[in-house]
C-alpha cells in the first residue's frame, strides 16, 4: 500500500452537520490539533461564505501548519477569487457528477459542467495553485462520466480527484469495483474517497476502496458531517494500522482527544460504545469474555486499548463469572475459596438486576464483607 493521504475535512463538510457551529477560534484551535496528529490536509472550510468562515479560514492558512490548507469551492469564479485572495494555495473544486445532480440540483447538462470545470481549471494553472477536482455524487454517475471529468482534471493539471459516495449508497464490494476500475486506468492522478454513512457503512467503503488502490483519505474525525454523517477517519486508519499493519501516521491518542473536544464544543456526547475513541469499548463484563481477557486479553481484544488511550476495565454485574469475582476480590487482597466464589456470585447478580447496572468496587466489597459476616467464613 503506498502512502494514504489524510484530507481532514472536520472543519467543512462536520460543521455541515445540521446544528453544529465552530467559533472562528474554535476552527483553529481545531486546525491546530490536525496538524499535531497528523492530517495532511486540512479542508478548512467555504471561503465564498464570506465573514466569519473567511476570516477563519484565512487565519488558518497563516498558521504555518505542515498540513496543506484546502478551501472547498463549486466551480464558480465568485468561489475561486474568494480562495484566492485569502492566499490559499490549495483548492477544491466540486462539480456534480451525477445525471440526478446535473439535472435536478444545477439545471445544467454535461457539457456546461465539462466546460465551465476547463475554464475554472486554466484560471487556476495561471494562478499557480495546486488543486484537486471533485465529483459530487460519483457513486451514482455512469461510469463513461466519471472517467471523462476524471480526464479532464489530469489533463488540465489537478494533481486529485475525489469519488463522493454523497448519500451513502455503496457497499464495499461495489466501492472496490468501482475504485479498482479508476485506479486501473488512472495511474498519474491520485484517486481520493469520501463517503457517507447514511447505511452505516462509510468506514467499510473507505477501507474497500483503499485496498482497491485509492491513495487519498477523505473524512471527519468521529465521522462528523451531513445527515449519519462522513467516513470516521479513526475508524479506518485503526483498521490499517492494527489488524493489516499498514501503518498509517496517523496520531490516535490525540486525535481521541480532539474527538473530546468536538463533542464538548458542539454538545453531541460521544457514544460510550462508539468504535476506537468510545469511553467503553474495554469495558468487559460477560463471564465467558472476562475469563478468556484475565488468561490473555488478545482473546477478546483486537488491539490493546493504550493504543487509542483507552483503559481495559472488567466490570463485576449480572454477566459476570466467578473469575471475575475472584480476580476483582483478589485486586482488593481479599481471599475466597470457589464455593464462597458461587454464593456471593449469586448475591452480585441479584443485585445488579436489582440496581439494573454493574456494581462498584465498593458495592463488591460490602457484599464480601456482610457474607463474611453473615456465612462465618
Amino acid at each position: 500500500m503506498e502512502k494514504i493521504i489524510i484530507n481532514d475535512t472536520t472543519l467543512r463538510d462536520g460543521e455541515q452537520t445540521a446544528g453544529i457551529v465552530f467559533s472562528a477560534s474554535e476552527k483553529i484551535l481545531i486546525a491546530k490539533m490536525l496538524g499535531e496528529i497528523g492530517a495532511d490536509e486540512i479542508e478548512a472550510g467555504i471561503p465564498v461564505m464570506g465573514g466569519h468562515e473567511k476570516r477563519a479560514i484565512k487565519e488558518i492558512n497563516e498558521l504555518g501548519l505542515k498540513a496543506k490548507i484546502v478551501g472547498w469551492n463549486r466551480a464558480k469564479m465568485e468561489d475561486i477569487y474568494s480562495s484566492l485572495d485569502i492566499g490559499l494555495k490549495v483548492i477544491h473544486i466540486s462539480i456534480p457528477a451525477s445525471q440526478i445532480h446535473m439535472e435536478y440540483k444545477l439545471k445544467k447538462d454535461f457539457q456546461y459542467i465539462k466546460t465551465s470545470l476547463i475554464d475554472i481549471l486554466r484560471v487556476l494553472n495561471k494562478e499557480g495553485v495546486q488543486y484537486s477536482v471533485g465529483g459530487e455524487d460519483s457513486s451514482r454517475a455512469e461510469e463513461s462520466t466519471i472517467i471523462e471529468i476524471i480526464k479532464i482534471a489530469k489533463e488540465e493539471g489537478a494533481y486529485k480527484y475525489r469519488y463522493s459516495d454523497t448519500v451513502g449508497i455503496l457497499n464495499p464490494l461495489k466501492t472496490f469495483e468501482n475504485i479498482k476500475k479508476l485506479t486501473s486506468l488512472f495511474k498519474d492522478i491520485i484517486i481520493e474517497i469520501h463517503t457517507h454513512n447514511d447505511f452505516g457503512m462509510a468506514s467499510a467503503n473507505s477501507v474497500a476502496a483503499i485496498k482497491a488502490g485509492a491513495n487519498s483519505l477523505s473524512g471527519s474525525i468521529s465521522g462528523i458531517g451531513e445527515r449519519a454523517g462522513n467516513a470516521a477517519l479513526e475508524e479506518v486508519i485503526a483498521y490499517f494500522n492494527f489488524i493489516e499493519n499498514k501503518k498509517i501516521k496517523f496520531d490516535l491518542i490525540k486525535a481521541k482527544n480532539l474527538a473530546k473536544l468536538i463533542a464538548k464544543i458542539t454538545k453531541r456526547p460521544m457514544p460510550v460504545s462508539k468504535p476506537i475513541f468510545g469511553k467503553n469499548i474495554f469495558y468487559h463484563e460477560a463471564g465467558i469474555h472476562t475469563d478468556g481477557i484475565l488468561k490473555n486479553p488478545i482473546n477478546y481484544e483486537a488491539y490493546p486499548p493504550e493504543y487509542v488511550g483507552a483503559e481495559r476495565k472488567l466490570l463485576i454485574g449480572k454477566h459476570s463469572g466467578s473469575a471475575a469475582i475472584k480476580y476483582k476480590l483478589s485486586k482488593m487482597g481479599l481471599q475466597i475459596n470457589n464455593e464462597d466464589v458461587k454464593n456471593i456470585l449469586d448475591i452480585v447478580k441479584a443485585e445488579s438486576v436489582k440496581l439494573k447496572r454493574c456494581l462498584t468496587d465498593k458495592e463488591v466489597e460490602s457484599i464480601y464483607n456482610d457474607y463474611k459476616i453473615n456465612s462465618g467464613f
